[in-house]
C-alpha cells in the first residue's frame, strides 16, 4: 500500500501520520505546499502556495505528474488536493482508480452560520471570519463525488460533515519527554494560533485577575512560535490553558498532556462521553479564573492530572495508535 498525505500541514498531522504509517509497514510520504511559521517537517515541502500564480500552478502540475503514479491512496488534508484551491486534479484520480480520503481540520468545512445559530459558545463566536462558505460547499460536494472516506479531527466538525468519522489528532511521543514536576508552579501558558477562535482576551483577563494572588507565577501568552520552540515552552510550563470557545481540545492540549502538564479547555457537555477518562480540566469563560487558581494551589492534583494526561495521550493520540486506525480505514475502502 502506498499512501500520500498532502498538501497542507495542519498541526503537523500529515508528517506525523506518514511517519507512523511507515513504521507500520506502509509506504507513506508527506507533502506540504503551505509555508507556516510553525516550521513543520514534512518529507517534501515545496513552498508553492506563496508563489505568484504562474510558477505556483506550474509547481502544482509538476507535483501531480510526480506523484500520481506513485501512490494508491491520496489522503488530502484541509479540503485541498495537489492543485488547490479549486482541486482541478480530482477527476484524474478517479480515472486512474485511486482511493481518496478527505481529512478536515476546521475552517475548511466548519459552517459558521450553523455554529452561530446553534451554540452560545463556539469557534465562530468572535472569529473575524476567513472561511469562504462557497468554497466549503464545493469541498463537501467534491468529497461526496470523489472521496472514498471523509474524516474530521474534532467532533464539532461532525455537525458540518455528518457523514464523516472523527479520528483524534496524532502525537509523536518521542518528541515529548516530560520534565520533573515542580511543587511550586512558576509558569501558566496560553498559545493561540488565532486569538479570536481561542478566546484569548478572556484567558488573558483571567491571567490579570490572578497575577497579584500568585506573585511567583508568570502568566504568559506565546504566539507565532515555531513548533520546536512551542514544545520547549510547553515543557517548561506548569499549567496550560487552551481555549474557552471551541468545545473540544486542540493539538496543543494534546502536546501539553503528552508532557504531563495539566490542560484546561472548554468542552461542550454533549462531547463528554467522547472524552470519558480524559483528564482535561473543563472550564468556561466564567469558571476559568477560579479553576486555574484552584489548580495552582493544589500540587498533588496538578501532578495527578499531568500523569493521567500522559496516559491519555499514550492510549488515544499516540501516532501509531492513529496509524493503525488509518490502515484499517484504507483496507476498508479497498486499498491494498
Amino acid at each position: 500500500m502506498r499512501v500520500l498525505h498532502a498538501p497542507s500541514e495542519i498541526a503537523g498531522q500529515p508528517s506525523i501520520l506518514a511517519r507512523a504509517l511507515r513504521d507500520l509497514g506502509v509506504d507513506a510520504w508527506s507533502l506540504a505546499t503551505n509555508p507556516t511559521f510553525a516550521q513543520y517537517q514534512p518529507d517534501e515541502h515545496p513552498p508553492l502556495d506563496d508563489m505568484p500564480p504562474l510558477p505556483r500552478y506550474l509547481g502544482y502540475a509538476g507535483l501531480v505528474a510526480k506523484h500520481i503514479g506513485r501512490h494508491d491512496v491520496f489522503h488530502f488534508h484541509f479540503g485541498r488536493t495537489l492543485v488547490p484551491p479549486h482541486n482541478l486534479d480530482l477527476p484524474l484520480y478517479r480515472a486512474l482508480g485511486k482511493k481518496l480520503v478527505f481529512h478536515y481540520h476546521g475552517c475548511d468545512v466548519r459552517s459558521r452560520k450553523h455554529m452561530l445559530a446553534t451554540h452560545a459558545w463556539s469557534t465562530c463566536t468572535e472569529c473575524d471570519p476567513f472561511c469562504i462558505p462557497k468554497r466549503q460547499d464545493r469541498i463537501l460536494r467534491e468529497a461526496r463525488q470523489y472521496a472514498s472516506a471523509e474524516l474530521v479531527s474534532t467532533p464539532d466538525l461532525l455537525e458540518s460533515v455528518p457523514n464523516a468519522r472523527q479520528i483524534h489528532v496524532a502525537a509523536w511521543l518521542p518528541d515529548y519527554e516530560p520534565k520533573p514536576f515542580r511543587q511550586a508552579p512558576k509558569l501558566v501558558l496560553h498559545a493561540p494560533t488565532n486569538r479570536l477562535i481561542k478566546g484569548t482576551s478572556y484567558i488573558e483577563a483571567a491571567f490579570e485577575k490572578l497575577r497579584r494572588r500568585f506573585p511567583g507565577v508568570e502568566f504568559r501568552t506565546v504566539e507565532k512560535v515555531p513548533w520546536a520552540g512551542l514544545r520547549e515552552a510547553l515543557a517548561e510550563c506548569d499549567v496550560f490553558v487552551d481555549q474557552v470557545f471551541m468545545g473540544w481540545y486542540g493539538m496543543v492540549s494534546v502536546e501539553a498532556m503528552a508532557l504531563a502538564r495539566p490542560a484546561l479547555a472548554y468542552l461542550r457537555p454533549e462531547f463528554a462521553p467522547r472524552a470519558a477518562g480524559c483528564p482535561l480540566v473543563r472550564i468556561t469563560v466564567d469558571t476559568l479564573a477560579d479553576e486555574l487558581a484552584a489548580l495552582l494551589s493544589d500540587a498533588p492534583r496538578r501532578r495527578a492530572l499531568g500523569e493521567a494526561g500522559r496516559g491519555w495521550v499514550e492510549r488515544e493520540h499516540e501516532a501509531h495508535v492513529i496509524g493503525r486506525q488509518l490502515v484499517s480505514l484504507y483496507h476498508e475502502i479497498g486499498a491494498t
